[in-house]
Protein backbone atom coordinates (compact mmCIF):
# COMPACT_ATOMS: atom_id res chain seq x y z
CA UNK A 1 0.00 0.00 0.00
CA UNK A 2 0.97 4.09 -0.55
CA UNK A 3 -0.33 7.03 0.27
CA UNK A 4 -1.94 7.76 -2.58
CA UNK A 5 -4.32 4.61 -2.24
CA UNK A 6 -5.37 6.82 0.87
CA UNK A 7 -7.35 8.69 -1.69
CA UNK A 8 -8.43 6.29 -4.27
CA UNK A 9 -10.58 4.54 -1.55
CA UNK A 10 -12.12 7.70 0.04
CA UNK A 11 -12.98 9.03 -3.67
CA UNK A 12 -14.82 5.62 -4.12
CA UNK A 13 -16.48 5.76 -0.70
CA UNK A 14 -17.52 9.35 -0.41
CA UNK A 15 -17.42 11.21 -4.22
CA UNK A 16 -19.27 13.80 -3.39
CA UNK A 17 -18.01 14.77 -0.21
CA UNK A 18 -16.67 18.07 0.27
CA UNK A 19 -12.61 16.81 0.72
CA UNK A 20 -10.76 20.58 1.12
CA UNK A 21 -11.96 23.95 1.53
CA UNK A 22 -9.70 26.61 1.11
CA UNK A 23 -9.96 30.76 0.79
CA UNK A 24 -13.54 30.28 -0.13
CA UNK A 25 -12.97 27.13 -2.68
CA UNK A 26 -13.68 24.22 -2.00
CA UNK A 27 -13.34 20.74 -3.78
CA UNK A 28 -14.79 16.91 -3.48
CA UNK A 29 -13.11 13.54 -3.38
CA UNK A 30 -14.40 12.57 -6.67
CA UNK A 31 -13.09 16.14 -7.99
CA UNK A 32 -9.74 15.92 -6.05
CA UNK A 33 -9.02 11.87 -7.37
CA UNK A 34 -9.70 13.38 -11.20
CA UNK A 35 -7.51 16.34 -10.82
CA UNK A 36 -4.58 14.30 -9.01
CA UNK A 37 -4.28 11.58 -11.86
CA UNK A 38 -4.41 13.85 -14.34
CA UNK A 39 -1.57 15.87 -12.72
CA UNK A 40 0.49 12.89 -12.17
CA UNK A 41 0.00 11.84 -15.79
CA UNK A 42 1.14 15.02 -16.62
CA UNK A 43 4.45 15.00 -14.17
CA UNK A 44 5.40 11.33 -16.05
CA UNK A 45 5.16 13.37 -19.17
CA UNK A 46 6.97 15.76 -17.58
CA UNK A 47 10.01 13.12 -16.80
CA UNK A 48 9.19 13.24 -13.37
CA UNK A 49 9.52 9.86 -12.54
CA UNK A 50 9.64 7.33 -8.90
CA UNK A 51 12.19 8.25 -6.78
CA UNK A 52 12.81 12.20 -7.96
CA UNK A 53 13.01 14.78 -5.92
CA UNK A 54 9.97 17.46 -6.51
CA UNK A 55 10.11 20.85 -4.06
CA UNK A 56 6.84 22.85 -2.90
CA UNK A 57 7.24 26.43 -2.18
CA UNK A 58 4.04 27.34 -1.45
CA UNK A 59 1.49 28.49 1.30
CA UNK A 60 -1.52 25.91 2.26
CA UNK A 61 -3.70 25.52 -0.22
CA UNK A 62 -5.83 23.13 -2.19
CA UNK A 63 -3.10 23.18 -4.80
CA UNK A 64 -0.55 22.11 -2.32
CA UNK A 65 -2.70 18.71 -1.59
CA UNK A 66 -2.92 18.27 -5.10
CA UNK A 67 0.56 18.06 -6.06
CA UNK A 68 2.12 16.34 -2.71
CA UNK A 69 -0.83 13.28 -3.58
CA UNK A 70 0.04 13.09 -7.21
CA UNK A 71 3.74 12.97 -6.10
CA UNK A 72 2.97 10.27 -3.50
CA UNK A 73 0.97 8.15 -6.42
CA UNK A 74 3.77 8.02 -9.06
CA UNK A 75 6.24 7.53 -6.43
CA UNK A 76 8.28 10.64 -6.57
CA UNK A 77 9.37 11.99 -3.23
CA UNK A 78 7.76 15.37 -1.83
CA UNK A 79 9.78 17.89 -0.47
CA UNK A 80 7.78 20.76 1.31
CA UNK A 81 10.25 23.80 1.85
CA UNK A 82 9.78 26.78 4.23
CA UNK A 83 8.24 29.45 2.99
CA UNK A 84 9.74 31.48 5.97
CA UNK A 85 13.67 30.88 4.54
CA UNK A 86 15.64 32.82 3.06
CA UNK A 87 16.73 32.57 -0.37
CA UNK A 88 20.04 31.46 0.14
CA UNK A 89 18.44 28.97 2.57
CA UNK A 90 16.06 27.41 -0.12
CA UNK A 91 19.03 27.34 -2.99
CA UNK A 92 21.05 24.79 0.09
CA UNK A 93 17.94 22.71 0.73
CA UNK A 94 17.13 22.60 -3.18
CA UNK A 95 20.34 21.62 -4.05
CA UNK A 96 21.01 19.29 -0.48
CA UNK A 97 17.65 17.03 -1.85
CA UNK A 98 18.73 17.27 -5.46
CA UNK A 99 15.28 18.23 -6.41
CA UNK A 100 14.89 18.14 -10.11
CA UNK A 101 11.63 20.13 -9.90
CA UNK A 102 9.87 23.12 -7.79
CA UNK A 103 6.17 23.76 -7.59
CA UNK A 104 6.17 27.81 -6.78
CA UNK A 105 3.49 29.95 -5.73
CA UNK A 106 3.84 33.17 -7.66
CA UNK A 107 4.06 35.47 -4.34
CA UNK A 108 6.50 33.57 -3.33
CA UNK A 109 8.56 33.79 -6.58
CA UNK A 110 11.71 35.65 -5.12
CA UNK A 111 12.46 32.96 -2.84
CA UNK A 112 13.51 31.11 -6.01
CA UNK A 113 17.24 31.05 -6.35
CA UNK A 114 19.01 32.75 -9.58
CA UNK A 115 21.39 29.55 -9.67
CA UNK A 116 18.87 26.43 -10.25
CA UNK A 117 21.40 23.54 -9.90
CA UNK A 118 19.51 20.53 -11.29
CA UNK A 119 16.36 22.13 -11.18
CA UNK A 120 15.08 20.63 -14.70
CA UNK A 121 11.34 22.03 -14.10
CA UNK A 122 9.45 24.94 -12.22
CA UNK A 123 5.87 24.99 -12.11
CA UNK A 124 4.23 28.03 -11.07
CA UNK A 125 1.45 28.25 -9.23
CA UNK A 126 -0.84 31.53 -9.66
CA UNK A 127 -0.69 34.91 -12.05
CA UNK A 128 2.04 36.67 -12.72
CA UNK A 129 4.34 34.02 -14.37
CA UNK A 130 7.47 34.67 -14.95
CA UNK A 131 8.61 33.50 -18.86
CA UNK A 132 10.89 29.79 -17.69
CA UNK A 133 8.42 28.95 -15.69
CA UNK A 134 5.30 26.57 -16.74
CA UNK A 135 2.02 27.78 -15.28
CA UNK A 136 0.24 25.13 -12.77
CA UNK A 137 -2.91 25.48 -14.61
CA UNK A 138 -1.10 24.09 -18.21
CA UNK A 139 -0.24 20.72 -16.20
CA UNK A 140 -4.50 20.07 -16.63
CA UNK A 141 -5.16 20.94 -20.29
CA UNK A 142 -5.72 18.74 -22.84
CA UNK A 143 -5.61 14.32 -23.11
CA UNK A 144 -2.46 13.25 -21.49
CA UNK A 145 -1.32 9.42 -22.43
CA UNK A 146 1.02 8.46 -19.94
CA UNK A 147 2.36 5.11 -18.98
CA UNK A 148 0.56 3.49 -15.99
CA UNK A 149 1.47 5.02 -12.58
CA UNK A 150 5.03 2.54 -11.24
CA UNK A 151 4.42 0.03 -8.43
CA UNK A 152 4.98 2.20 -5.08
CA UNK A 153 5.71 0.55 -1.79
CA UNK A 154 5.64 1.03 1.84
CA UNK A 155 9.39 0.96 1.52
CA UNK A 156 9.49 3.42 -0.22
CA UNK A 157 10.48 6.75 0.02
CA UNK A 158 7.37 9.33 0.51
CA UNK A 159 8.91 12.87 1.77
CA UNK A 160 11.77 14.77 3.22
CA UNK A 161 10.82 17.22 5.23
CA UNK A 162 13.24 19.16 6.84
CA UNK A 163 13.73 19.87 10.38
CA UNK A 164 13.28 23.49 11.72
CA UNK A 165 16.74 23.87 12.77
CA UNK A 166 16.30 25.41 16.40
CA UNK A 167 19.92 24.72 16.97
CA UNK A 168 21.77 24.20 13.88
CA UNK A 169 21.36 23.12 10.27
CA UNK A 170 18.37 21.94 8.85
CA UNK A 171 18.27 18.07 8.80
CA UNK A 172 16.12 16.23 5.66
CA UNK A 173 14.38 13.62 7.25
CA UNK A 174 13.15 10.84 4.99
CA UNK A 175 9.85 9.48 5.13
CA UNK A 176 8.63 6.40 3.60
CA UNK A 177 5.09 5.34 2.44
CA UNK A 178 4.98 3.08 5.44
CA UNK A 179 6.17 5.44 7.98
CA UNK A 180 3.10 7.68 6.89
CA UNK A 181 1.07 4.70 6.65
CA UNK A 182 1.72 4.01 10.31
CA UNK A 183 1.52 7.74 11.56
CA UNK A 184 -1.60 8.05 9.59
CA UNK A 185 -2.86 4.74 11.66
CA UNK A 186 -1.72 5.84 14.99
CA UNK A 187 -3.46 9.66 14.85
CA UNK A 188 -6.67 7.88 13.24
CA UNK A 189 -6.64 5.98 16.45
CA UNK A 190 -5.26 8.18 19.20
CA UNK A 191 -8.03 11.29 18.33
CA UNK A 192 -10.81 8.65 16.75
CA UNK A 193 -11.07 10.10 13.25
CA UNK A 194 -14.10 9.47 11.29
CA UNK A 195 -15.47 10.47 8.10
CA UNK A 196 -17.99 12.87 10.31
CA UNK A 197 -14.48 15.02 11.03
CA UNK A 198 -14.50 18.60 9.67
CA UNK A 199 -11.04 19.81 10.80
CA UNK A 200 -9.22 22.97 11.05
CA UNK A 201 -5.70 22.74 10.01
CA UNK A 202 -3.93 26.61 10.20
CA UNK A 203 -0.85 25.24 10.82
CA UNK A 204 1.72 24.97 7.70
CA UNK A 205 1.67 22.10 5.40
CA UNK A 206 5.38 22.28 4.91
CA UNK A 207 5.32 20.74 8.89
CA UNK A 208 5.45 17.06 9.58
CA UNK A 209 2.43 17.21 11.44
CA UNK A 210 -0.22 18.77 9.28
CA UNK A 211 1.18 17.27 6.26
CA UNK A 212 0.76 13.70 8.02
CA UNK A 213 -2.66 14.86 9.61
CA UNK A 214 -3.77 15.42 5.61
CA UNK A 215 -2.88 11.96 4.88
CA UNK A 216 -5.26 11.27 8.25
CA UNK A 217 -7.80 13.38 6.70
CA UNK A 218 -8.07 11.89 3.44
CA UNK A 219 -8.13 8.11 5.02
CA UNK A 220 -11.05 8.73 7.01
CA UNK A 221 -12.75 10.73 4.23
CA UNK A 222 -12.69 13.43 6.73
CA UNK A 223 -13.59 17.72 5.58
CA UNK A 224 -10.49 19.36 6.42
CA UNK A 225 -9.98 23.52 6.14
CA UNK A 226 -6.75 24.96 5.34
CA UNK A 227 -5.70 28.58 6.71
CA UNK A 228 -3.27 30.32 3.91
CA UNK A 229 -2.35 31.74 7.26
CA UNK A 230 -2.72 31.77 10.48
CA UNK A 231 -4.72 34.63 12.01
CA UNK A 232 -6.68 34.20 15.53
CA UNK A 233 -9.95 35.92 14.57
CA UNK A 234 -9.85 33.96 11.07
CA UNK A 235 -9.73 31.01 12.73
CA UNK A 236 -12.99 32.09 14.74
CA UNK A 237 -14.86 32.89 12.43
CA UNK A 238 -14.06 29.40 9.79
CA UNK A 239 -14.97 27.86 12.82
CA UNK A 240 -18.78 29.61 13.67
CA UNK A 241 -19.04 29.42 9.54
CA UNK A 242 -18.25 25.94 8.75
CA UNK A 243 -19.14 24.67 12.23
CA UNK A 244 -15.95 23.03 12.69
CA UNK A 245 -15.79 19.76 14.79
CA UNK A 246 -11.85 19.75 15.30
CA UNK A 247 -8.81 21.78 15.77
CA UNK A 248 -5.43 20.76 15.87
CA UNK A 249 -2.60 23.64 16.44
CA UNK A 250 0.24 24.97 18.29
CA UNK A 251 -0.04 26.01 22.09
CA UNK A 252 1.02 29.94 21.32
CA UNK A 253 -1.78 29.84 18.62
CA UNK A 254 -4.90 28.82 21.18
CA UNK A 255 -3.30 31.79 23.28
CA UNK A 256 -3.88 33.97 21.06
CA UNK A 257 -7.03 32.67 20.30
CA UNK A 258 -7.46 33.09 24.07
CA UNK A 259 -6.38 36.93 23.54
CA UNK A 260 -8.87 37.71 20.41
CA UNK A 261 -12.15 35.95 22.23
CA UNK A 262 -11.95 38.40 24.95
CA UNK A 263 -12.85 41.17 22.83
CA UNK A 264 -15.82 39.12 21.09
CA UNK A 265 -17.90 36.54 21.10
CA UNK A 266 -17.72 33.20 18.87
CA UNK A 267 -19.90 30.08 18.77
CA UNK A 268 -17.72 27.34 18.95
CA UNK A 269 -19.83 24.66 20.83
CA UNK A 270 -19.41 22.68 17.21
CA UNK A 271 -15.91 21.84 18.23
CA UNK A 272 -15.70 18.44 20.17
CA UNK A 273 -11.79 17.71 19.52
CA UNK A 274 -9.05 19.98 20.48
CA UNK A 275 -5.56 18.92 20.30
CA UNK A 276 -2.24 20.92 20.88
CA UNK A 277 0.91 19.14 19.66
CA UNK A 278 4.81 21.12 18.31
CA UNK A 279 5.79 22.31 21.80
CA UNK A 280 5.03 22.10 25.24
CA UNK A 281 1.16 23.74 26.19
CA UNK A 282 1.52 25.44 29.89
CA UNK A 283 -0.55 24.30 32.57
CA UNK A 284 -1.89 27.83 32.42
CA UNK A 285 -3.12 27.74 28.75
CA UNK A 286 -4.44 24.02 29.07
CA UNK A 287 -7.05 25.20 32.11
CA UNK A 288 -8.11 28.37 30.10
CA UNK A 289 -9.02 25.83 26.73
CA UNK A 290 -12.36 25.53 28.49
CA UNK A 291 -13.11 29.13 27.99
CA UNK A 292 -12.61 28.95 24.45
CA UNK A 293 -14.07 25.21 23.82
CA UNK A 294 -16.99 24.87 26.20
CA UNK A 295 -17.75 21.09 24.34
CA UNK A 296 -14.83 19.87 23.45
CA UNK A 297 -12.59 17.21 24.54
CA UNK A 298 -8.98 18.16 24.96
CA UNK A 299 -6.12 16.17 23.37
CA UNK A 300 -2.04 16.83 23.91
CA UNK A 301 0.46 15.05 21.56
CA UNK A 302 4.21 14.61 21.58
CA UNK A 303 5.94 13.88 18.71
CA UNK A 304 8.96 15.09 16.46
CA UNK A 305 9.26 14.69 12.68
CA UNK A 306 12.22 11.91 12.76
CA UNK A 307 9.06 9.74 14.49
CA UNK A 308 6.67 10.91 11.21
CA UNK A 309 5.78 12.60 13.70
CA UNK A 310 3.50 11.42 16.39
CA UNK A 311 4.89 9.91 19.74
CA UNK A 312 2.59 9.87 22.46
CA UNK A 313 -1.07 11.57 23.50
CA UNK A 314 -2.95 12.56 26.57
CA UNK A 315 -6.57 11.90 25.81
CA UNK A 316 -9.76 13.65 27.54
CA UNK A 317 -9.97 11.31 30.13
CA UNK A 318 -6.42 12.33 31.28
CA UNK A 319 -6.13 15.60 30.26
CA UNK A 320 -6.77 17.52 33.70
CA UNK A 321 -5.95 14.74 36.01
CA UNK A 322 -2.33 14.29 34.91
CA UNK A 323 -1.99 17.71 33.03
CA UNK A 324 1.26 18.16 33.04
CA UNK A 325 2.00 14.77 31.23
CA UNK A 326 2.19 14.64 27.57
CA UNK A 327 -0.14 10.94 27.33
CA UNK A 328 1.02 7.25 26.50
CA UNK A 329 2.86 5.90 23.64
CA UNK A 330 0.51 5.62 20.65
CA UNK A 331 -0.79 2.32 18.74
CA UNK A 332 2.83 1.41 16.88
CA UNK A 333 5.42 3.58 19.00
CA UNK A 334 7.72 1.64 21.87
CA UNK A 335 8.81 4.29 24.51
CA UNK A 336 11.34 3.95 27.32
CA UNK A 337 14.08 6.49 29.31
CA UNK A 338 17.75 5.74 29.39
CA UNK A 339 20.70 7.27 30.57
CA UNK A 340 23.81 8.07 29.52
CA UNK A 341 25.02 4.77 28.47
CA UNK A 342 21.36 3.70 27.18
CA UNK A 343 20.31 1.58 29.68
CA UNK A 344 16.47 1.95 30.67
CA UNK A 345 15.41 4.00 33.58
CA UNK A 346 13.03 2.80 35.87
CA UNK A 347 9.63 4.96 36.49
CA UNK A 348 10.30 8.01 38.02
CA UNK A 349 13.59 8.53 36.87
CA UNK A 350 14.55 11.53 34.02
CA UNK A 351 16.52 10.65 31.20
CA UNK A 352 16.39 10.52 27.17
CA UNK A 353 13.31 9.49 25.82
CA UNK A 354 13.74 6.86 23.51
CA UNK A 355 11.10 5.41 20.98
CA UNK A 356 10.90 2.89 18.19
CA UNK A 357 7.98 1.55 15.53
CA UNK A 358 7.66 1.53 11.91
CA UNK A 359 6.82 5.22 11.78
CA UNK A 360 9.96 6.27 12.51
CA UNK A 361 12.36 7.73 9.48
CA UNK A 362 14.58 5.84 7.58
CA UNK A 363 17.24 7.99 7.71
CA UNK A 364 18.80 11.45 7.38
CA UNK A 365 18.91 12.55 3.38
CA UNK A 366 22.67 11.89 2.74
CA UNK A 367 23.73 11.78 6.41
CA UNK A 368 25.04 8.53 7.59
CA UNK A 369 26.85 9.81 10.44
CA UNK A 370 23.65 11.67 11.70
CA UNK A 371 21.54 8.70 11.18
CA UNK A 372 23.54 6.61 13.22
CA UNK A 373 23.50 8.58 16.42
CA UNK A 374 20.10 9.53 16.20
CA UNK A 375 18.97 6.09 15.66
CA UNK A 376 20.99 2.81 17.40
CA UNK A 377 19.39 -0.44 17.74
CA UNK A 378 16.08 0.45 16.33
CA UNK A 379 15.90 2.99 18.99
CA UNK A 380 15.38 7.04 17.93
CA UNK A 381 17.36 9.05 20.52
CA UNK A 382 14.78 12.09 20.93
CA UNK A 383 17.02 14.47 22.15
CA UNK A 384 14.05 15.13 25.02
CA UNK A 385 14.64 14.40 28.53
CA UNK A 386 11.67 13.60 30.57
CA UNK A 387 10.32 10.54 33.13
CA UNK A 388 7.22 8.06 32.89
CA UNK A 389 5.32 7.10 35.65
CA UNK A 390 4.42 3.66 36.90
CA UNK A 391 1.28 3.89 34.45
CA UNK A 392 3.38 4.95 31.46
CA UNK A 393 2.51 7.94 31.12
CA UNK A 394 5.30 10.54 29.95
CA UNK A 395 6.18 13.75 30.97
CA UNK A 396 8.90 16.53 29.49
CA UNK A 397 11.44 18.56 31.56
CA UNK A 398 13.29 20.00 28.27
CA UNK A 399 15.21 19.04 25.35
CA UNK A 400 18.31 17.29 26.52
CA UNK A 401 20.77 19.88 25.61
CA UNK A 402 18.90 22.53 27.43
CA UNK A 403 19.39 21.13 30.64
CA UNK A 404 21.02 23.90 32.62
CA UNK A 405 24.08 22.61 35.21
CA UNK A 406 24.43 24.89 38.00
CA UNK A 407 26.77 24.00 40.85
CA UNK A 408 26.86 20.27 39.53
CA UNK A 409 22.95 20.01 39.58
CA UNK A 410 20.99 19.36 37.10
CA UNK A 411 17.99 22.65 36.18
CA UNK A 412 15.44 21.56 33.87
CA UNK A 413 13.98 24.90 31.75
CA UNK A 414 10.84 23.43 31.80
CA UNK A 415 10.42 23.23 35.21
CA UNK A 416 11.25 27.11 35.77
CA UNK A 417 9.24 27.91 32.70
CA UNK A 418 5.68 26.23 34.32
CA UNK A 419 6.38 28.27 37.57
CA UNK A 420 6.99 31.77 35.08
CA UNK A 421 3.52 31.59 32.77
CA UNK A 422 2.02 31.07 36.41
CA UNK A 423 2.50 34.68 37.54
CA UNK A 424 -0.73 36.40 37.01
CA UNK A 425 1.56 39.29 34.60
CA UNK A 426 3.37 36.83 32.22
CA UNK A 427 2.15 36.16 29.17
CA UNK A 428 4.99 33.95 27.66
CA UNK A 429 7.87 32.48 29.39
CA UNK A 430 11.37 30.33 28.34
CA UNK A 431 14.77 30.02 30.43
CA UNK A 432 18.46 29.51 29.35
CA UNK A 433 21.37 28.80 30.75
CA UNK A 434 24.57 30.94 30.77
CA UNK A 435 28.07 30.50 31.18
CA UNK A 436 28.80 31.59 34.87
CA UNK A 437 32.50 31.84 36.14
CA UNK A 438 31.50 30.44 39.88
CA UNK A 439 28.31 28.19 39.02
CA UNK A 440 29.64 26.68 35.64
CA UNK A 441 25.87 28.13 34.41
CA UNK A 442 23.70 30.14 35.29
CA UNK A 443 19.63 30.89 34.88
CA UNK A 444 18.10 33.33 32.63
CA UNK A 445 14.91 33.92 32.37
CA UNK A 446 13.19 35.66 29.16
CA UNK A 447 9.64 36.98 29.65
CA UNK A 448 6.79 38.66 27.70
CA UNK A 449 4.36 40.32 29.84
CA UNK A 450 0.82 40.68 29.02
CA UNK A 451 -0.46 43.69 27.79
CA UNK A 452 -0.75 46.85 29.77
CA UNK A 453 0.74 45.11 32.70
CA UNK A 454 4.16 46.01 34.45
CA UNK A 455 6.23 44.00 36.85
CA UNK A 456 10.20 43.99 37.91
CA UNK A 457 12.73 41.40 37.92
CA UNK A 458 12.33 41.32 41.67
CA UNK A 459 8.97 40.08 41.57
CA UNK A 460 9.41 37.95 38.82
CA UNK A 461 12.36 36.10 40.92
CA UNK A 462 10.57 36.74 44.20
CA UNK A 463 7.53 34.48 42.84
CA UNK A 464 10.36 32.10 41.71
CA UNK A 465 11.69 31.73 45.01
CA UNK A 466 7.91 30.78 46.47
CA UNK A 467 7.81 28.24 43.98
CA UNK A 468 11.18 26.89 43.11
CA UNK A 469 14.04 26.02 45.22
CA UNK A 470 16.86 28.83 45.54
CA UNK A 471 18.93 26.77 43.05
CA UNK A 472 16.13 26.49 40.21
CA UNK A 473 15.42 30.53 40.57
CA UNK A 474 16.75 33.28 37.87
CA UNK A 475 19.93 34.94 38.02
CA UNK A 476 18.37 37.92 35.98
CA UNK A 477 15.38 38.40 34.08
CA UNK A 478 15.13 39.74 30.27
CA UNK A 479 11.96 41.27 28.98
CA UNK A 480 11.54 41.25 25.68
CA UNK A 481 7.85 41.87 23.34
CA UNK A 482 7.99 38.54 21.70
CA UNK A 483 9.87 35.31 22.01
CA UNK A 484 11.48 33.88 19.11
CA UNK A 485 10.31 31.13 17.20
CA UNK A 486 10.56 28.80 14.58
CA UNK A 487 7.32 27.83 11.64
CA UNK A 488 6.86 24.79 14.69
CA UNK A 489 6.08 28.08 17.30
CA UNK A 490 8.98 26.18 19.20
CA UNK A 491 11.83 28.48 21.19
CA UNK A 492 14.43 29.22 19.11
CA UNK A 493 17.00 29.43 22.39
CA UNK A 494 20.31 30.15 20.25
CA UNK A 495 18.35 33.10 19.43
CA UNK A 496 17.26 33.94 23.21
CA UNK A 497 21.06 33.90 24.39
CA UNK A 498 21.49 36.85 22.07
CA UNK A 499 18.75 38.96 23.93
CA UNK A 500 21.53 38.54 26.65
CA UNK A 501 23.43 41.94 27.57
CA UNK A 502 26.81 41.65 27.36
CA UNK A 503 27.99 42.60 30.93
CA UNK A 504 25.88 39.37 32.45
CA UNK A 505 27.80 36.89 29.62
CA UNK A 506 31.38 35.70 30.85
Amino acid sequence: MNIAQFLDMTASRYPYKTAVICSGRKITYRDLKYRIDHLAAALQHKGIKKGTAVAILSFNSIEFVEIIFALMKIGAIGVPLNHRLTKHDIRTLLKHCEAKALFCEAALQELIPSDRESLLHIFMIGADQPSAAVPYDELFSGMLYSPACPPVAENDPSCIIYTAGTTGKPRGVLLTHGNQIWNTLNYSAALSMSFRDIELAATPLFHSSTLGRVFTYVFNGATFILCRKFNPQECLDIIQQEKVTAITQAPTMYQMMLTVCSNGTWDTRSVKRVVSGASPMTVKTKKRLKELFSEAGFFDLYGLTEAGPGVSVLTPEDFYTRIESVGRPMLSVEVKIADEDNHELSSGHVGEILCRGPNVMQEYYQDLDATGSAVQNGWLHTGDAGWVDDDGFIYIVGRKKDIIISGGTNIYPGEVEEVLTHHPAVEDAAVIGVDDELWGEKVVAVVVLQKYMVCTEQQIVGFCREHLAGFKCPHSVIFSEQLPRNAAQKVMKEELKRLVPVEQLD
